[in-house]
């Protein structure tokens, strides 16, 4: 009951803080993004539910297919009738506000765990985000890793290097690594028939956060700006706990 009570008691916070971004909300360009920790699945679970079912929002970790969705028996009929649409539920990762709570996890330098960072006036935050692989079926995660930039082209880049680093691309501007990671839980789940194969759950050992590019930390709160600019942020899980849960969410165009 305590846990919740702090879910719900940060989910307040965040409403709030939106109810004072009310001016912006009148303009439709305005684009928000979240990345929140969490120390269970239930109440990863209960985070879900606020961001997708009250404030809907797009959310693209967890990602999972409908229930009772029945997944085409060929790779050509996924293509065709399922990708388009999942591609654009994972998302480019561009933004023009982002609110991070990391309360849940253990920072490994001293940090501030609940904060915003916010665009440049006419410009955009681009992100990637990506989870090295641990175990299949359900998909858990070694390293997620959450990059941060204001050029398109470096988010790009970056997305690639995590590819060939073995990296799952879930968010980023780069559609065919989008789709690339589509392709594999395609390919995991035809060769077993297991739904879980489908299963992207947020579930990860570590989260490394990196706010380095030189347009990018200096947007940080002010005693941020030193550790953002020297290192990317890591947290990992508190004692006695062998996970975090993470849901990465985006608020939809209208």
């Amino acid at each position: 009951m305590k846990n919740l009570s702090r879910i719900f008691i940060v989910l307040l916070t965040f409403i709030l803080w939106l109810g004072g971004l009310s001016p912006a909300f009148a303009d439709d360009k305005t684009v928000l993004g979240v990345t929140s920790l969490y120390s269970t699945s239930e109440q990863q679970e209960q985070g879900v539910k606020v961001y997708k079912d009250i404030l809907q929002y797009g959310i693209a970790t967890p990602f999972s297919l409908p229930p009772d969705f029945q997944i085409p028996a060929t790779k050509a009929e996924f293509d065709q009738k399922v990708v388009p649409g999942l591609i654009k539920v994972l998302g480019d990762g561009s933004v023009t506000k982002a609110w991070f709570d990391f309360q849940a996890g253990e920072a490994q330098i001293a940090t501030k765990e609940l904060f915003s960072i916010d665009a440049p006036l006419g410009q955009k935050i681009y992100s990637v985000v990506a989870g090295k692989p641990l175990q299949q079926c359900p998909l858990k995660i070694q390293d997620t890793q959450i990059d941060f930039f204001l050029d398109s082209d470096k988010a790009v880049e970056r997305a690639k290097e995590l590819d060939e680093q073995g990296y799952f691309i879930y968010v980023s501007p780069v559609k065919e690594l989008r789709k690339k990671v589509l392709d594999a839980l395609y390919e995991q789940y035809s060769g077993s028939n297991n739904p879980s194969c489908f299963l992207v759950n947020g579930t990860t050992q570590k989260i490394t956060v990196d706010f380095q590019d030189p347009d990018i930390y200096p947007l940080l709160p002010p005693q941020l700006q030193s550790p953002g600019k020297n290192k990317p942020l890591v947290f990992l899980p508190k004692s006695g706990s062998e996970f975090l849960y993470v849901v990465n969410a985006r608020q939809l165009s209208s």
